[in-house]
């Protein structure tokens, strides 16, 4: 049962239908209230869904079970940056990077914020080192899949 409420879930997310997705998720936790999955996706829906304490709420829970994610790190980074706390923003987008220094998103959510901070030039080395990360990401993907290229 859980199993095909988590994919009606995820179908209303991909949709955009956060609403849904919320209601979805609240049935499975209430089923299998330790479901990290269904915890980090329910608070994603929240963030996209502007509930940014609620989202918070969420990803405090998960990373009560699980604080070794740097993705829910950074999300709930973004949810703090979009309530302005800047701090609590800048804590999470360190922890995030500390915890796996090659995760592009991590360092394009601190650039953002350093440009709230009137850093510009610490926000442009991030943006550049999130994109040569994710050039590098790319680049490896498509040599799995035997294409490989030329460095320039």
């Amino acid at each position: 049962m859980t199993e095909e409420l988590m994919l009606d879930a995820k179908y209303a997310f991909a949709q955009g239908n956060f609403e849904e997705c919320i209601q979805i998720f609240d049935k499975v936790l209430e089923m299998e209230p330790d479901n990290l999955i269904a915890i980090f996706t329910r608070g994603t829906a929240k963030f996209r869904n502007s509930d940014y304490l609620g989202a918070i709420e969420d990803f405090n829970h998960y990373i009560k079970q699980n604080s070794t994610n740097e993705k829910v790190f950074c999300s709930r980074g973004n949810a703090y940056l979009a309530l302005n706390k800047t701090d609590e923003a800048m804590a999470d987008f360190e922890r995030s990077i500390n915890l796996n220094p090659q995760y592009p998103t991590a360092y394009f959510s601190r650039s953002e914020l350093f440009l709230r901070l009137n850093e510009p030039e610490q926000a442009e080395d991030d943006k550049n080192l999130a994109e040569q990360l994710q050039r590098q990401i790319a680049q490896a993907y498509y040599e799995t899949q035997g294409i490989m290229f030329q460095n320039f």
